[in-house]
Protein backbone atom coordinates (compact mmCIF):
# COMPACT_ATOMS: atom_id res chain seq x y z
CA UNK A 1 0.00 0.00 0.00
CA UNK A 2 1.48 3.21 -1.07
CA UNK A 3 1.64 6.46 1.25
CA UNK A 4 1.26 9.84 0.90
CA UNK A 5 2.48 12.78 1.88
CA UNK A 6 0.27 16.26 2.56
CA UNK A 7 0.99 19.51 3.51
CA UNK A 8 -2.49 20.93 5.66
CA UNK A 9 -4.79 23.12 3.74
CA UNK A 10 -7.44 23.12 5.91
CA UNK A 11 -9.51 22.78 9.07
CA UNK A 12 -11.29 19.32 8.62
CA UNK A 13 -7.70 17.49 7.78
CA UNK A 14 -6.18 18.99 11.03
CA UNK A 15 -9.23 17.29 13.11
CA UNK A 16 -8.72 13.84 11.33
CA UNK A 17 -4.44 14.47 11.78
CA UNK A 18 -5.02 15.32 15.95
CA UNK A 19 -7.12 12.14 15.85
CA UNK A 20 -4.26 9.85 14.94
CA UNK A 21 -2.27 11.82 17.41
CA UNK A 22 -4.46 10.82 19.85
CA UNK A 23 -4.56 7.18 18.99
CA UNK A 24 -0.57 7.18 18.72
CA UNK A 25 0.03 8.79 21.86
CA UNK A 26 -2.21 6.54 23.62
CA UNK A 27 -0.38 3.39 22.30
CA UNK A 28 1.97 2.93 24.37
CA UNK A 29 0.93 6.16 26.28
CA UNK A 30 2.58 9.33 26.71
CA UNK A 31 2.30 11.03 29.19
CA UNK A 32 3.51 14.95 27.70
CA UNK A 33 0.61 14.29 24.76
CA UNK A 34 -1.54 14.05 27.76
CA UNK A 35 -0.19 16.95 29.47
CA UNK A 36 -0.68 19.32 26.47
CA UNK A 37 -3.96 17.91 24.86
CA UNK A 38 -5.86 20.03 27.84
CA UNK A 39 -8.72 18.97 29.13
CA UNK A 40 -10.88 17.87 25.96
CA UNK A 41 -10.51 17.12 22.73
CA UNK A 42 -12.18 19.94 21.33
CA UNK A 43 -10.32 22.19 23.30
CA UNK A 44 -7.11 20.36 22.04
CA UNK A 45 -8.40 21.21 18.62
CA UNK A 46 -9.31 24.30 18.68
CA UNK A 47 -6.22 25.04 20.67
CA UNK A 48 -3.82 23.44 18.21
CA UNK A 49 -5.92 25.22 15.11
CA UNK A 50 -5.25 29.05 16.66
CA UNK A 51 -2.02 27.90 16.92
CA UNK A 52 -1.69 26.62 13.71
CA UNK A 53 -3.59 29.98 11.96
CA UNK A 54 -1.67 32.56 14.06
CA UNK A 55 1.58 31.43 14.24
CA UNK A 56 3.27 31.49 10.61
CA UNK A 57 6.25 29.44 11.45
CA UNK A 58 3.32 26.55 11.69
CA UNK A 59 3.87 23.63 9.32
CA UNK A 60 1.57 20.53 9.70
CA UNK A 61 2.09 17.48 7.52
CA UNK A 62 0.77 14.52 7.06
CA UNK A 63 0.60 11.03 5.57
CA UNK A 64 -2.55 8.58 4.10
CA UNK A 65 -2.47 5.66 2.87
CA UNK A 66 -3.82 5.77 -0.86
CA UNK A 67 -5.73 3.06 -0.89
CA UNK A 68 -8.19 3.76 2.00
CA UNK A 69 -7.52 7.64 1.92
CA UNK A 70 -6.83 7.19 5.86
CA UNK A 71 -4.98 9.71 7.68
CA UNK A 72 -2.11 7.72 9.42
CA UNK A 73 0.56 9.88 10.74
CA UNK A 74 1.07 13.87 11.78
CA UNK A 75 3.86 15.67 12.26
CA UNK A 76 4.30 19.75 13.51
CA UNK A 77 7.42 21.69 12.08
CA UNK A 78 8.19 24.88 13.14
CA UNK A 79 10.55 26.37 11.10
CA UNK A 80 11.84 29.81 12.48
CA UNK A 81 14.46 31.30 9.68
CA UNK A 82 15.31 33.40 12.57
CA UNK A 83 15.92 33.52 16.01
CA UNK A 84 12.99 33.18 17.73
CA UNK A 85 14.32 34.11 20.96
CA UNK A 86 16.27 37.20 20.30
CA UNK A 87 13.88 38.79 22.19
CA UNK A 88 12.53 37.74 25.23
CA UNK A 89 8.96 35.82 25.92
CA UNK A 90 6.99 37.05 29.01
CA UNK A 91 6.76 33.22 30.93
CA UNK A 92 3.48 31.62 30.08
CA UNK A 93 0.63 31.70 32.72
CA UNK A 94 -0.96 28.65 31.45
CA UNK A 95 -1.60 25.14 32.81
CA UNK A 96 -0.36 23.35 29.48
CA UNK A 97 3.21 23.79 27.79
CA UNK A 98 3.60 26.43 25.37
CA UNK A 99 3.83 25.03 21.65
CA UNK A 100 7.72 24.19 21.28
CA UNK A 101 7.08 20.83 21.16
CA UNK A 102 7.05 19.31 17.86
CA UNK A 103 4.54 16.13 17.20
CA UNK A 104 5.85 13.38 15.03
CA UNK A 105 3.13 10.32 15.55
CA UNK A 106 1.87 7.76 13.10
CA UNK A 107 -0.86 5.60 13.75
CA UNK A 108 -0.25 2.41 15.92
CA UNK A 109 -1.55 -0.33 13.53
CA UNK A 110 -0.08 1.47 10.62
CA UNK A 111 3.85 2.15 12.30
CA UNK A 112 6.86 0.45 10.38
CA UNK A 113 5.48 1.64 6.58
CA UNK A 114 7.90 4.72 6.11
CA UNK A 115 5.01 7.39 7.37
CA UNK A 116 7.19 9.04 9.83
CA UNK A 117 10.08 8.96 7.52
CA UNK A 118 8.53 11.05 4.63
CA UNK A 119 7.22 13.70 7.49
CA UNK A 120 10.97 13.88 8.63
CA UNK A 121 12.09 14.12 5.29
CA UNK A 122 9.88 16.73 4.75
CA UNK A 123 11.22 19.03 7.35
CA UNK A 124 14.75 17.79 7.19
CA UNK A 125 14.86 18.75 3.37
CA UNK A 126 13.22 21.97 4.45
CA UNK A 127 16.17 22.67 7.24
CA UNK A 128 18.88 21.61 4.10
CA UNK A 129 17.40 24.20 1.90
CA UNK A 130 17.16 26.94 4.68
CA UNK A 131 20.51 26.14 6.18
CA UNK A 132 18.96 25.99 9.14
CA UNK A 133 19.65 23.52 12.32
CA UNK A 134 16.45 21.26 13.42
CA UNK A 135 15.78 20.55 17.11
CA UNK A 136 13.84 17.86 18.48
CA UNK A 137 12.34 16.67 22.07
CA UNK A 138 12.32 12.97 21.60
CA UNK A 139 10.59 9.94 23.14
CA UNK A 140 12.96 6.77 23.94
CA UNK A 141 10.59 5.16 21.27
CA UNK A 142 11.09 7.66 18.58
CA UNK A 143 14.92 8.35 19.09
CA UNK A 144 15.94 6.20 16.65
CA UNK A 145 14.07 6.81 13.99
CA UNK A 146 15.11 10.52 14.55
CA UNK A 147 18.91 9.38 14.33
CA UNK A 148 18.09 7.76 11.27
CA UNK A 149 17.24 10.90 9.85
CA UNK A 150 20.41 13.14 11.13
CA UNK A 151 19.36 13.90 14.76
CA UNK A 152 21.90 13.80 17.52
CA UNK A 153 21.68 13.59 21.11
CA UNK A 154 22.55 16.37 23.16
CA UNK A 155 20.98 15.95 26.26
CA UNK A 156 19.12 13.33 28.20
CA UNK A 157 15.43 14.79 29.90
CA UNK A 158 13.49 13.88 32.96
CA UNK A 159 10.15 15.88 32.72
CA UNK A 160 8.93 15.16 36.35
CA UNK A 161 6.31 16.76 38.67
CA UNK A 162 7.09 16.92 42.37
CA UNK A 163 5.48 19.06 45.60
CA UNK A 164 6.07 18.25 49.00
CA UNK A 165 3.75 16.50 51.08
CA UNK A 166 1.63 16.07 47.45
CA UNK A 167 -1.93 14.84 47.60
CA UNK A 168 -3.57 11.82 46.58
CA UNK A 169 -4.97 13.42 43.52
CA UNK A 170 -1.59 14.47 42.54
CA UNK A 171 0.32 11.19 43.40
CA UNK A 172 -2.42 9.67 41.17
CA UNK A 173 -2.01 11.92 38.38
CA UNK A 174 2.02 11.65 38.32
CA UNK A 175 1.70 8.02 38.75
CA UNK A 176 -0.71 8.17 35.56
CA UNK A 177 1.63 10.45 33.41
CA UNK A 178 4.38 8.27 33.86
CA UNK A 179 6.98 10.39 35.88
CA UNK A 180 9.57 10.67 35.95
CA UNK A 181 9.51 10.77 31.79
CA UNK A 182 12.50 10.48 29.72
CA UNK A 183 13.77 11.29 26.82
CA UNK A 184 16.26 13.18 24.49
CA UNK A 185 16.81 16.79 23.25
CA UNK A 186 18.44 16.12 19.81
CA UNK A 187 19.88 18.64 17.35
CA UNK A 188 20.70 18.42 13.44
CA UNK A 189 22.62 20.27 11.48
CA UNK A 190 21.70 21.19 8.16
CA UNK A 191 23.35 19.00 5.68
CA UNK A 192 24.79 20.57 1.78
CA UNK A 193 23.89 19.30 -1.37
Amino acid sequence: MALKLHELTNDEDLISVLEVGHEAYGNPYNGVWQITTGSSREECYTRLLSWHKNDPSSHWVFVTDEATGEVIGGTLWKIFETNPYATPMPAPTIYWLPEVITYCFVHSSHRGRGAASLMLKWGTDKADELRLEAFVESTDIARKAYERHGFNVIHDLDIDAHMDNPSEEFSAMREKLGCPMHGWFMKRDPVSS
